[in-house]
């Protein structure tokens, strides 16, 4: 009986899937114009991105090039609701979903989500045009299970993680 048990749970655990984000979100990068000089832009930009705990990876002036370390977006991601929309609209990422038979929740929780920022800037004519991308944007879900004899296996769920416009909105206004 134990051992069908057993078998039972361990069937159930592995039909946890990940279930894709609804909507479409863009890939290409989010882009603006602003009308101060390129040398402007860069002190805010660089003085924005210090202000909100982002650490610089790389930073190149000549070819207006800045790329953020690896970044967690752990407590500041959104799942689409039933319709979906985003369930928190002032969320920087949405990520799919995760759900097995007894997930109660909207879904599991991630363990991990991260990506970086990268920004170009450009000087034409009388503006400055700013690119922002998510890049190496990646999460997963992880779930242990139980088996019979104590042993434990993990199941690692990737997930789909994309920008939902908030961040690169929140720096466009900041530097106009």
């Amino acid at each position: 009986a134990a051992l069908y048990f057993t078998c039972i749970i361990f069937g159930l655990s592995c039909s946890n899937k990940v279930v894709p984000l609804q909507k479409t979100y863009p890939d290409k990068s989010y882009e603006f114009s602003v009308s101060s000089p390129k040398d402007q832009v860069w002190t805010k930009l660089i003085d924005l991105l210090n202000t909100k705990g982002l650490v610089i990876k790389t930073i190149d002036k000549n070819s207006g090039v800045i790329t953020t370390d690896n970044t967690s977006f752990i407590n500041a991601y959104t799942w689409e609701n039933k319709d979906g929309n985003l369930i928190n609209p002032n969320a920087l990422v949405i990520c799919s979903k995760v759900r097995g038979p007894f997930t109660f929740a909207t879904s599991l929780k991630p363990n991990s989500l991260t990506g970086q920022w990268t920004f170009l800037t450009q000087q034409k004519s009388d503006k400055t045009n700013v690119k922002i991308s998510l890049a190496n944007a990646a999460g997963e879900v992880v779930i242990e299970n139980s088996g019979i004899h104590g042993s434990v296996t993990k199941e690692t769920h990737n997930l789909i993680v994309k920008s939902t416009g908030v961040f690169e909105k929140e720096v466009e206004d900041a530097l106009k």
